[in-house]
């Protein structure tokens, strides 16, 4: 193996390992079939979801005096949309921001509102660090929360809004 391979085959164990231990963490939650996507299709799939968040013109702005009241008014906007919503997929995808990538994590609905706060705390989400990204398979659902410099951008859409 020449040194392009084995840094290769290097970069996809540690992304493993880093994946086990996401799992690890989520020991909690009931996680149904095998979460992730292969790391192509991860790479390809949230770059689609970016590019369609990028494009959504309907944004709410969430603004308090710093970022932890947008973290605080951002929770509470969740929990609220999670008591408000008639429409509940089976599976979504739940981002994680990770320092060398992020990963779209298959995890059902219910389980995202039974363990909100949790899951705000492990996708960096509560300490600032990455935005919320709740969305399906097909893009034909989501609840995000992005991040800008000063404000938050909420954004969420069921399929009868598409």
């Amino acid at each position: 193996m020449d040194n392009c391979n084995i840094n290769l085959a290097t970069e996809i164990l540690k992304r493993k390992n880093r994946r086990n231990n996401l799992i690890k963490k989520l020991d909690t939650i009931h996680l149904k079939e095998e979460p992730f996507l292969n790391m192509d299709e991860n790479d390809i799939f949230y770059k689609k979801v970016f590019s369609m968040l990028e494009k959504r013109e309907d944004k709410m702005r969430i603004q308090g005096e710093d970022y932890q009241e947008n973290i605080k008014r951002s929770t509470s906007l969740l929990k609220k949309t999670f008591t408000d919503i008639d429409y509940m997929p089976n599976s979504t995808r739940l981002f994680f921001f990770g320092e060398n990538e992020i990963e779209a994590l298959l995890i059902p609905l219910d389980e995202v509102v039974i363990n909100l706060n949790h899951l705000l705390e492990l996708s960096k989400f509560s300490s600032g660090y990455a935005d919320f990204i709740l969305v399906t398979d097909i893009l034909d659902f989501g609840i995000c929360i992005e991040r800008t410099e000063y404000y938050y951008e909420y954004s969420f859409w069921i399929p009868s809004d598409n």
